[in-house]
């Protein structure tokens, strides 16, 4: 399944300025692109009744709003398409801004990467921790397992493998969309990225997600003791997962 994949780019009908601006950039390029309708988390939808309020509060999370619960169907709905499709796509969301060599560089080896790199973040890390090993250098571009997640959707590479992996996860939802994804060690989708971005987040535009909060200011007491311990855990998990992965690449490593 090498094809080239098809650009999506996920944007509510509403938002035009926003798409003005993405298809100037693609115009530029001279690449083929189309719209995904976003979901209007202000109108609701049917996906929004996934939303786990129990386990929210289990965990410590603070319950999504309007505009996580749209952003996270709208991924969800793009996944399903890949899925249904068979076919691989890359995923922009609308205010994404894109490098053009590294984009374009990275247009030109997507039929060469490995069946096993399955979902490819195109974008810089926004976690503390960078850490990564690289798992793939050719023509310019080079692919990295990161041992911690993105903290972000702005824009990924997607194989339908991964796809049905992230569907199957988000049977229901308790996080924003970009921290379930980030989450390999349950999803089995690993984060792999790109080392030189081939997007950012266009500083023209504001986050279209509800904003205006401060989560350390509405996680306290018993609420914040347990999302302390569900982090603690979620980090256990994930160091296990990464010695894991780390043998398994040494191993391939000696053996070629």
């Amino acid at each position: 399944m090498n094809d080239q994949p098809e650009i999506i780019v996920i944007s509510l009908l509403r938002a035009v300025e926003r798409r003005e601006a993405i298809k100037a950039q693609f115009s530029h390029l001279g690449v083929d692109f189309h719209f995904f309708d976003a979901v209007d988390g202000k109108k609701g939808h049917e996906l929004f009744s996934r939303f786990d309020a129990r386990k929210a509060k289990r965990i410590g999370e603070i319950p999504l709003t309007a505009g996580h619960l749209g952003c996270y169907a709208s991924h969800y709905l793009v996944w399903q398409r890949c899925s249904e499709s068979n076919k691989p796509l890359i995923v922009l969301e609308d205010d994404a801004q894109i490098f053009e060599e590294s984009f374009l560089r990275f247009l030109s080896v997507c039929p060469a990467l490995p069946e096993t790199i399955e979902c490819v973040r195109l974008f810089d890390s926004r976690s503390r921790n960078t850490e990564r090993l690289r798992v793939f250098d050719q023509s310019g571009v080079t692919v990295c397992k990161f041992l911690r997640g993105h903290k972000s959707a702005t824009g990924y590479f997607l194989r339908p493998s991964a796809a049905r992996k992230f569907l199957q996860y988000a049977g229901t939802w308790a996080e924003p969309v970009d921290i379930e994804m980030d989450q390999f060690w349950d999803n089995g989708v690993e984060c792999f990225g790109v080392e030189q971005a081939c997007v950012t987040n266009n500083p023209e535009f504001e986050s279209a997600i509800d904003t205006g909060f401060n989560t350390k200011d509405l996680r306290k007491g018993l609420m914040r003791l347990r999302w302390r311990w569900y982090l603690i855990k979620g980090k256990l998990r994930r160091e296990v997962h990464n010695f894991k992965f780390r043998k398994s690449l040494n191993s391939g490593q000696k053996k070629s």
